[in-house]
């Protein structure tokens, strides 16, 4: 009589399995193993308010595991919290348990492992993770502004340059001439000037436009 399970139940279980036996204000650690390669150890990332802040290996050794027959038993993990969580925000924290090849398991708490959740938890937790998304999006508004001041800076020395050639190219024939009265050359001036600082403002319009 064939004892094995068959391979259509096993597909259905998940590749990854493991818990959450410990969550407080400063440590949490579980165990976690990938069925379907016991020799290998997956990986643990822990987030805070949907901040990654730290990644583990599933490798230390767990009597509990050994006890019964699970693997090699050395699937445990442990994680500090550095500075520590304020009392009561455990409920912030989200452990992934990650396979060699990227496969992902959220775990989750064991039974008297963490405090109940509230409601009023569960939506202060949604206003973190929005909060920090919000945080990211003025991250990269500031290099955004940045850049674009930049930019301003690039073409308003490109303004100079182009009036500077403008006056430089203005034809010695436009000029008055130097018998003319004084009053007369500084007018003369004067005009040329203006003209090429509307010409410089007109360009300025387009490119603000």
């Amino acid at each position: 009589m064939n004892n094995q399970t068959p391979l259509s139940q096993v597909s259905k279980e998940p590749r990854l399995h493991g818990v959450i036996d410990i969550l407080r204000t400063d440590r949490v650690a579980g165990w976690v193993i990938d069925r379907t390669d016991a020799a290998r150890c997956a990986s643990v990332d822990v987030r805070r308010e949907g901040r990654l802040i730290g990644t583990v290996t599933a490798n230390r050794p767990r009597k509990d595991l050994e006890r019964q027959a699970v693997g090699t038993g050395s699937y445990g993990f442990a994680f500090t919290f550095d500075p520590p969580l304020e009392e009561g925000m455990e409920f912030t924290v989200v452990v992934t348990a990650r396979s060699h090849d990227g496969v992902e398991l959220p775990l989750q708490p064991a039974a008297g492992a963490a405090k109940a959740v509230t409601a009023e938890k569960k939506v202060l937790g949604r206003i973190l993770s929005e909060l920090v998304a919000l945080r990211a999006e003025v991250d990269n508004l500031r290099l955004e502004e940045a850049s674009a001041e930049k930019a301003r800076a690039c073409f308003q020395e490109r303004l100079e340059l182009v009036q500077l050639r403008l006056e430089s190219s203005i034809p010695a024939k436009d000029l008055p001439q130097r018998s003319s009265p004084g009053w007369l050359v500084g007018i003369g001036v004067a005009g040329a000037i203006l003209a090429t600082g509307s010409l410089i403002a007109g360009l300025y319009s387009l490119w603000a436009a």
